[in-house]
């Protein structure tokens, strides 16, 4: 459990959030981020790579682009990958380096002009060849020549985010491109190219990763230059081995800098658990149950527990209760709360949960916060404010 993994390695962060909670400093549905774990995260990520001979670009899709934490992260990954352009458009306006754009989702032609021109990114994706040609015309219009990837479809998408170049494709692909003067072809990408399998508890190559790596061979043997093969996909302290040995040249690490990749569920991550969210007791139900508020219960976090308390005795030592989130096609207003038969969760008790999220979108807070070299633990923001 994500839960037991923050009790046993980062109690500091769960005190701490359960104190700004009971003081009325933050309210409920808010998720705390330890920026000192989520650096340290980073750094780790950052020297394996290195040593591994690969390259990274940060995703900052799951802490909803906070600036704290992007200045954590981006002194050690410096370039950043955006999942669409509102993404892009987030980090730019913090000076963030955006080097890897229109992956999965595609930038919209009437905004490739200015996204070229502010960005300037080491890579665009392409994941059609009219694209290609709205790249292309932006790419001449600054006078320069914009390198691009291949989006490789290998059949192993979720839904909405299908779309790419079969490796059967790849070629005549290449060869259209090669004759839009503002563009350069560099490499091939595709998503995901690493799962989680539950059953074996480890991660395991996609089919997109064979495609990827199919399509890079067809490339090189056709006398493309293909200096990029960007494997993404659960990118994690135990994956970069794996991207490594199938010959990729570049991960996209996301849910590895705040310690929520799925095998912190078992506690066997090498990254330190970085968040918290902190919600609260919202009212009584017959039986025994109670409910605690929603706006950041993201429906593929697989939480199944909850510490509950009005201190931090009670929090620490309490045993955890069940929790059951909203079927995700309701909206996440409150999720239930079952404790052992006898057990009482007053309305206003402090409820904390650790599990899988996407801060952009969900409508929580964000509060960022850090343990100083005497070990104290301060607030450094809130967003929004409250």
């Amino acid at each position: 459990m994500f839960l037991d993994a923050v009790r046993r390695r980062n109690p500091g962060l769960l005190r701490f959030a359960a104190q700004l909670h009971r003081s009325g400093v933050i309210p409920p549905n808010t998720f705390v981020f330890d920026r000192g774990a989520v650096r340290r995260n980073a750094e780790r990520l950052a020297e394996r790579a290195a040593a591994l001979g690969l390259d990274l670009y940060y995703m900052a899709k799951q802490i909803a682009y906070d600036a704290q934490l992007v200045a954590a992260i981006r002194s050690c990954i410096p370039g950043a990958v955006a999942v669409d352009w509102m993404g892009a458009e987030a980090l730019l306006a913090q000076g963030a380096k955006v080097q890897h754009v229109g992956h999965l989702v595609p930038i919209p032609a009437r905004l490739v002009p200015a996204l070229m021109a502010q960005a300037r990114p080491e890579v665009w994706t392409l994941l059609d060849l009219e694209a290609a040609e709205a790249v292309n015309r932006a790419a001449l219009a600054l006078g320069r020549v914009q390198s691009v990837l291949l989006r490789i479809n290998g059949g192993d998408f979720f839904p909405g985010q299908e779309g790419g170049f079969a490796p059967e494709e790849v070629l005549a692909a290449a060869t259209t491109i090669a004759r839009l003067p503002g563009l350069r072809l560099s490499g091939v990408t595709s998503y995901p190219c690493f799962t989680w399998d539950e059953e074996a508890t480890r991660y395991r190559p996609t089919a997109n990763l064979e495609a990827l790596v199919t399509s890079a061979e067809r490339l090189r043997a056709a006398g493309f230059s293909i200096e990029q093969i960007n494997a993404p996909g659960n990118t994690s302290l135990s994956v970069l081995p794996l991207l490594a040995q199938y010959g990729a040249s570049h991960g996209e690490p996301g849910h590895a800098l705040t310690g929520t990749t799925p095998e912190q569920s078992l506690g066997s991550s090498e990254e330190e658990p970085a968040v918290v969210y902190v919600s609260e007791v919202s009212a009584q139900l017959s039986g025994g149950q109670a409910l605690a508020y929603g706006g950041g219960l993201y429906a593929r976090a697989h939480a199944r527990q909850a510490l509950v308390g009005t201190g931090p005795e009670e929090l620490e030592e309490s045993a955890p209760v069940t929790v059951r989130f909203p079927p995700p096609q309701f909206i996440d207003y409150q999720c239930l709360l079952e404790p052992p038969r006898g057990r009482h969760l007053p309305t206003g008790a402090t409820v904390l949960m650790a599990f899988r999220f996407q801060l952009f979108v969900l409508r929580s807070y964000r509060a960022v916060v850090e343990q100083d070299g005497e070990g104290t633990w301060r607030l450094l923001t809130l967003t929004p404010p409250f």
